[in-house]
C-alpha cells in the first residue's frame, strides 16, 4: 500500500511540473516570448519623456520612448494607482 501511494505522488509531481512549464501566454517570465503580439498605435498624448500607445487588439494603454512602440503586451499587468 505505501508503494502504491508513493507511485501516485510521483505521478502527480511529474504532471504538476509539466503543467507549470507550459505557463500562461501573457506575463513576465520564460513564457514572455509567446506573449500576444500587440498592434500599437500612438494616441498623441505624449509627454517630454514618454509617448502613449494603445493596442488595437486588447485596448491596453502603455508608455514608451517617443518614436518607439512598447516591446510586449501589458494586458496581464493590471493594477491601479
Amino acid at each position: 500500500m505505501p508503494i502504491l501511494l508513493l507511485g501516485l505522488i510521483a505521478v502527480a509531481v511529474v504532471f504538476w511540473t509539466l503543467g507549470r512549464k507550459s505557463g500562461p501566454a501573457i506575463g513576465p517570465g520564460p513564457s514572455a516570448g509567446r506573449a500576444r503580439k500587440c498592434n500599437w498605435e500612438a494616441t498623441g498624448n505624449d509627454t517630454v519623456a514618454l509617448g502613449e500607445y494603445r493596442c488595437k487588439a486588447c485596448k491596453v494603454v502603455a508608455y514608451a520612448k517617443p518614436g518607439e512602440t512598447p516591446k510586449e503586451c501589458k494586458r496581464g499587468l493590471g493594477g491601479s494607482l
